[in-house]
């Protein structure tokens, strides 16, 4: 159709119409001196205004669980702490810094997040104070390049939690630039505890005062608070190259020349591609618009339990535990309204919880090509 006729099908004036085909908003192929645009093009930008007025999901559910009298405070902070963890994507720098405020919280007293460096130093990238005085103080203390990350280094470099029950004051001050020595009337440490965070930094925990050694269900606390900080680390990092994957995928895709026998030219791309190769193989597929399987990786077929050549025409739908779920997480892109989702979903081969990443590729005009996917595990709870 004309850009006019989409106009009215649109219900807008013409140079509305235009105006959005110059932006970009409306997709339409230039034929001589005017714009002709497909239904689809016309059917995803109504999708998309329509995507725009509806209330967001975030509103529609509560901040956090409704108040139980049988929980307690700790509890509901590690709830949050969690449904943080579940929401990362591509960077888990929050869920670094609640842990640090929970930690300091519930705990007490200071709480630093170490990360490792490029030069492979471990610096502090978050402290966490419950006094809010105190905590500029602890800031400076442990963001002073001078400031010893031996006992730091030795958890992260044996994947151990360790505990100075009592730290000797003369050795902290030897640890410690004469200059920062003004700051310990305010952060002190006379207890020290560091748990792990995967390999890539640590989790630092002090007493301000003597007299409140860490015990063992304080070690327990930290490391499982460390263990979800490396969780939302390996999501962040399985995510990344997921999606580095499916850009990939999206862009042979995309190219006029790619047919369905360009399929393992797709996978060695990818695979050659893998940013700090995280996954071993890449767990791929290609879907038509109804969702059944044009073709895929022996590495997919094997995560969903299936064998590759008789995937072909199968439904996602009927691989995955919960279709309906499926469905409703996937319709914003079967509608229209975006290109790319991320979801959840347990397969039926042994109900792992795994995680989807789907594109849906459109030709130049906008009509929907097939969709593309990559998949892999979701990373579990190491421990706590």
């Amino acid at each position: 159709m004309n850009l006019k006729t989409a106009a009215l099908r649109l219900g807008v004036h013409y140079q509305t119409a235009y105006r959005w085909v110059r932006s970009g908003q409306l997709v339409a192929v230039k034929v001589g001196a005017g714009y002709e645009v497909s239904d689809a093009a016309v059917a995803r930008l109504q999708a998309q205004r329509a995507a725009t007025e509806r209330t967001p999901e975030r509103a529609e559910q509560p901040e956090t669980r409704p108040p139980d009298a049988g929980t307690s405070r700790i509890e509901d902070a590690l709830h949050v702490l969690d449904l943080m963890v579940d929401a990362v994507t591509l960077d888990s720098t929050a869920v670094g810094e609640r842990a640090a405020r929970v930690i300091a919280e519930h705990l007490g007293d200071t709480a630093f997040v170490y990360r490792r460096s490029a030069a492979d130093d471990l610096v502090v990238v978050y402290a966490a104070h419950r006094d809010p005085v105190s905590e500029v103080a602890a800031s400076t203390l442990g963001r002073d390049p001078r400031t010893s990350t031996k006992l730091v280094r030795r958890s992260v470099t044996s994947g151990e939690v360790i505990c100075v029950p009592q730290v000797p004051q003369r050795e902290l001050r030897k640890r410690l630039h004469p200059e920062l020595h003004e700051h310990l009337h305010l952060s002190g440490c006379y207890s020290a505890a560091c748990a792990p965070i995967g390999a890539t930094g640590a989790l630092l925990v002090t007493r301000d005062l003597p007299g409140r050694p860490y015990k063992n269900d304080d070690l327990a606390f930290v490391e499982s608070i460390a263990a979800r900080v490396a969780r939302a680390d390996e999501r962040a990092r399985c995510w990344t190259a997921a999606w580095h994957m499916r850009r990939a995928m999206v862009a042979i895709f995309e190219a006029p020349s790619f047919e369905g026998n360009c399929f393992d030219r797709l996978v060695e791309s990818v695979a050659s591609d893998d940013p700090g190769a995280v996954f071993e193989e890449p767990i791929v597929a290609v879907l038509d618009r109804e969702l059944r399987h044009v073709a895929c990786s022996k590495a997919y077929a094997a995560l969903v339990g299936e064998d590759a050549t008789r995937l072909t025409g199968v439904s996602l739908r009927s691989i995955v535990r919960d279709g309906g779920a499926l469905d409703e997480a996937l319709a914003p892109v079967l509608l229209g309204e975006i290109d790319f989702r991320s979801v959840e979903l347990e397969v039926l081969a042994d109900q792992a919880r795994v995680a989807l990443h789907v594109a849906m590729v459109r030709r130049a005009d906008a009509t929907p090509r097939g969709v593309v996917l990559v998949a892999h595990p979701v990373p579990a709870l190491s421990s706590g």
